[in-house]
């Protein structure tokens, strides 16, 4: 009778006693001073840094955090290289939206710049959008200041939401 009583409480499941380990909470993988490159058809086109990386790819809906950002390059077919920065970033694996949080900044090949303090990007669509404020620096000096836009991940096509700026127009 001592040891089927002794059994019950090992595997009792109340939480206050410690024993009790969520797996779904913890990652179950991690790296730090991550490297990434991916390559398509042999051609480099992207290198992802992070200070940490988490796997959480075992959960119903998998996501990759960095929970200390990201430093991406991303090179396009004509050798061209944009960069994207940011304080904090995850990745959600189904939908293929990366969340960007925090002081972030994208820079274009063609010198365009853009500050703000969130970005989502979808990599399905080829899509770039947010609800924050933002400030947008072309390559031609044009400057835009605005809460919330869409557009795609070149920044050509470009609707922001409500703005305020400076436009250089040729003659």
């Amino acid at each position: 009778m001592l040891i089927v009583t002794m059994f019950f409480y090992a595997c009792s499941s109340d939480k206050d006693n410690g024993r009790i380990i969520n797996f779904k909470e913890v990652a179950q993988g991690q790296g730090k001073e991550v490297v990434i490159k991916h390559t398509d058809s042999g051609r480099l086109t992207t290198i992802l840094k992070s200070p940490i990386l988490k796997d959480y790819t075992h959960l119903d809906f998998p996501y990759t955090e960095f929970p200390k950002g990201i430093e991406l390059i991303i090179y396009d077919t004509k050798g061209g290289e944009s960069k994207v920065f940011s304080d904090y970033a995850i990745h959600y694996k189904l939908t293929n939206l990366v969340d960007l949080r925090g002081n972030v900044r994208v820079f274009t090949a063609d010198s365009s710049e853009l500050k703000a303090p969130q970005l989502y990007w979808n990599q399905s669509l080829k899509w770039a959008y947010t609800d924050k404020p933002y400030e947008i620096k072309a390559k031609n000096g044009s400057i835009n200041k605005g809460d919330g836009f869409d557009a795609n991940q070149k920044f050509t096509l470009f609707k922001s939401r409500t703005n305020k700026g400076k436009q250089v127009l040729k003659n």
